[in-house]
């Protein structure tokens, strides 16, 4: 397969007035993001609402990235049919109206339903988001701009594990998740311009064919597999990390919130390390494997019952920003996978499927290991993971 570089892409325009845009998609990447940390820091308040088990509560999360297992590729299309920017912000009405809606609602099926409306939203943000950034920004610069997009999960969810516990109950989360995800779709139209009509118009055409071409391309499939084997480990640490510090280290509610937070944040050291260190030419095979790498030993040293609890916590830390440089290594290189420039959006498409194949896969493999051995089980699972994404990561061919 020979690989299209996107810098001849009729997306990308003039190198001025480009800014405002990445900040309000940065803002609605972040606002959806709420939506994920909001369950995972109010497991426990729903725990006692409803009397369900850990494992049962898992679907709270898992519903919401199921949608995306099989609806990458169909948001891809969608992008290419009704343009980058409309997408993006039907993705994120959609999800006010169903965060909205669950805040409403006192029954647990009628909320695990608005989760998995509010999941269809959100792939549609995640991946008409990234084609927006593509189409916008001109290509020396787009390293940079996707390690900033890559932010948008740490800020999103680090927010939500903050602020969450301070507004005095899971509806009111639910809420002020709906309130922020309207007000970025509000300020889209003033910063970001549509895609020319010819240009969605030019990638309508040969569907079947386009489908064709990126799933026999070899390096979209990778890099999405490497996004799930990411995932896998990631969520396998994070998706119950309040109630794991509760338990494992002995914190109260709030400080396992506040902790959570600070250690989902510095996820962002790696995000923008990962953009820096692309930009000035280190090849993206090497940070995937190696990331991965250092990711399954850290995250199996965190789950170790003969790890010192003093060391849990600054663990949590490492593992979190060491793993921050592997979905902006991804997002900045996907685009380089893509064997037609007007393919990129379905490959974003493809990998975002792959994202989410790891977040619904993560949850329900660390409740149903927990459940069955303790805490300790899930660090084999870690480093299954991360072995899988070094091997995967070997096999990429992605010219700089």
């Amino acid at each position: 397969m020979t690989s299209t570089k996107p810098d001849s892409l009729s997306y990308a325009v003039a190198d001025t007035g480009y800014w405002p845009a990445v900040f309000n998609v940065l803002f609605a990447g972040i606002a959806a993001a709420l939506h994920i940390g909001k369950a995972t820091i109010a497991l426990p308040e729903l725990q006692q609402e409803f009397g369900r088990s850990l494992e049962s509560l898992s679907w709270i999360m898992s519903a919401f990235p199921l949608v995306g297992v099989f609806g990458g590729i169909a948001a891809g299309i969608l992008v290419q049919r009704w343009g980058d920017r409309y997408l993006l912000a039907l993705g994120l009405l959609i999800m006010c109206a169903a965060s909205a809606l669950g805040a409403s609602l006192h029954d647990f099926h009628g909320l695990l339903a608005t989760r998995f409306v509010e999941g269809l939203g959100f792939v549609m943000v995640v991946v008409a988001a990234p084609a927006v950034l593509n189409r916008l920004v001109p290509p020396h610069k787009r390293h940079l701009v996707f390690g900033i997009w890559s932010t948008f999960m740490a800020f999103g969810i680090g927010t939500s594990m903050l602020i969450g516990p301070l507004l005095g109950g899971w509806q009111q989360s639910w809420i002020a998740g709906a309130a922020l995800t309207l007000l970025a779709t509000l300020l889209l139209p003033l910063t970001t311009p549509r895609a020319p009509l010819a240009l969605r118009h030019q990638t309508q055409s040969g569907l079947r064919h386009s489908l064709s071409s990126v799933l026999r391309a070899r390096q979209p499939l990778l890099m999405a597999l490497i996004f799930t084997a990411y995932n896998l480990q990631f969520f396998a640490v994070m998706a119950f990390l309040p109630v794991f510090l509760m338990q494992r280290v002995g914190l109260s509610i709030t400080s396992a919130g506040l902790v959570s937070a600070a250690v989902v944040a510095v996820n962002i050291i790696g995000n923008i390390g990962a953009g820096l260190l692309l930009s000035r030419g280190v090849r993206a095979q090497v940070l995937l494997g190696g990331t991965s790498i250092v990711m399954g030993l850290s995250g199996m040293g965190i789950f170790l019952s003969a790890t010192p609890t003093n060391l849990v916590i600054p663990l949590c830390f490492f593992f979190c920003a060491v793993a921050g440089m592997l979905p902006a290594t991804i997002l900045a290189s996907t685009s380089l996978t893509s064997p037609q420039p007007a393919l990129i959006p379905l490959c974003l498409g493809l990998v975002m499927q792959g994202n989410y194949l790891g977040q619904v896969l993560a949850p329900i493999a660390l409740s149903a290991a927990v459940a069955y051995a303790g805490w300790s089980a899930p660090a084999a699972l870690v480093l299954a993971a991360a072995l899988l994404g070094m091997l995967l990561a070997m096999r990429l061919k992605i010219r700089p």
